[in-house]
């Protein structure tokens, strides 16, 4: 659930929502359908956005592969998951979401494998322009605020966090 709706439900226990309240829960429910069809369209383009993601980042680092094995199969996992909870968290509206769920775990574990800091913000800049490619116009803009928060935080910059 979108963090601040949750909060604010707990909030109104006991009580009837303000309007101010129930004019957060309608603003939420009127995007739910534009959001679903966003993650039907990622998920129909999650192929395409993963395949040409990773062909562009193993052309730009060619020397990648001699040192991580099976990084084209990992690969695919860790950027079809991202994309799947960038989806996950465009549904609920909610970046906190994805930040707790994902970003902050991962980071550690790409960063504890050794991948530099660079590989994995260049990675997912990648990943963006992949999509931005692959998606109608309207639901790349979506997507990009969370496909935005991964560059910022998967590649572990103590500034990116705050």
């Amino acid at each position: 659930m979108n963090h601040e709706i949750q909060a604010m439900l707990t909030a109104s226990e006991g009580r009837y929502p303000t309007r101010a309240e129930q004019a957060l829960l309608r603003g939420w429910a009127e995007q739910v359908e534009t959001r679903l069809a966003a993650l039907e369209a990622i998920r129909a383009a999650e192929e395409a956005i993963v395949g040409q993601t990773l062909d562009e980042v193993l052309a730009a680092y060619p020397n990648v592969e001699k040192f991580y094995k099976g990084i084209r199969t990992s690969g695919v996992r860790d950027l079809s998951l991202v994309l799947r909870y960038c989806a996950q968290a465009l549904l609920r509206d909610d970046l906190q979401y994805l930040e707790d769920s994902l970003l902050t775990w991962m980071s550690t574990i790409l960063r504890g494998v050794g991948l530099a800091p660079q590989f994995i913000e260049d990675t997912y800049k990648a990943m963006m322009k992949a999509a931005a490619r692959e998606l109608p116009p309207a639901v790349s803009e979506l997507l990009r605020p969370y496909l935005e928060r991964c560059v910022a935080v998967l590649p572990g910059k103590t500034e990116a966090a705050t």
